[in-house]
């Protein structure tokens, strides 16, 4: 089984909100964010691609590292994709365009993430964390 490392990003409105995105030929939405370069530590493949996804600028943001799990991949066959999550703590709304292989991107509530079908990797580990209000370790 092949496996893909990725960092991504579990980002909150102050109300509560949790995004996520629905790439193009996909009916998952998962965290924002995406494969690591060759040679690219985490926090800068986070950045980079959450630049290029939603045009966001992370650099002024506090980050904080939640943790990582492995999981079955959505999108690719065979595959085990392993996350490294980090939690973004907004102190206002903001509102996102996908951009890049980004389709469609969306804010839930906790009283309707239910009506979306969900990569592994939030419903597993990030959704637990969401809804009990634990975004740290």
């Amino acid at each position: 089984m092949d496996k893909i490392v990725i960092c991504s990003a579990m980002i909150l409105r102050p109300q509560g909100e949790l995004l996520v995105v629905r790439k193009k030929s996909s009916q998952f939405f998962q965290l924002p964010g995406g494969k690591m370069a060759p040679g690219e530590d985490n926090e800068h493949a986070l950045a980079r691609e959450l630049m290029e996804e939603l045009r966001f600028d992370i650099s002024r943001t506090r980050v904080s590292f939640i943790g990582t799990h492995v999981t079955k991949a959505v999108n690719e066959a065979d595959t085990l994709v392993e996350g490294h999550i980090y939690c973004i703590q907004l102190d206002h709304n903001l509102f996102f365009t996908p951009y890049e292989e980004l389709e469609e991107v969306l804010w839930l509530k906790p009283s309707n993430w239910q009506n979306y079908k969900l990569a592994h990797l939030a419903a597993e580990f990030v959704i637990p964390r969401w809804l009990s209000g634990i975004q740290h370790k």
